[in-house]
């Protein structure tokens, strides 16, 4: 599950993730919109290493839209490891 705050002072986004085997509230991923791409950055953990963690939204035309993770061990390489592709019904 996913839990989403909008800062409207900041106008920025933070997504949280909720493990739901162990209700653990995940650190969030920031950022925002612009246009029809969302980036969102943040800092994790992937088993014991410490991992950045990408997020982008794109929107795909009026009735879809993509979603990608991305972890980032090395401080420069992003590996993409997750991707979603929505259809709007």
């Amino acid at each position: 599950m996913t839990v989403r705050v909008f800062n409207v002072e900041q106008r920025q986004w933070s997504i949280y993730w909720v493990n739901s085997r162990e209700g653990i509230l995940s650190p969030p991923v920031v950022g925002g919109f612009n246009g029809a791409r969302g980036e969102f950055y943040g800092r994790d953990h992937d088993g014991n290493r410490t991992v950045e963690v990408r997020f982008i939204w794109r929107r795909e035309g009026c009735n879809a839209a993509r979603w990608e993770q991305a972890f980032c061990y090395d401080g420069h390489t992003w590996e993409t490891n997750w991707t979603m592709d929505f259809t709007r019904a």
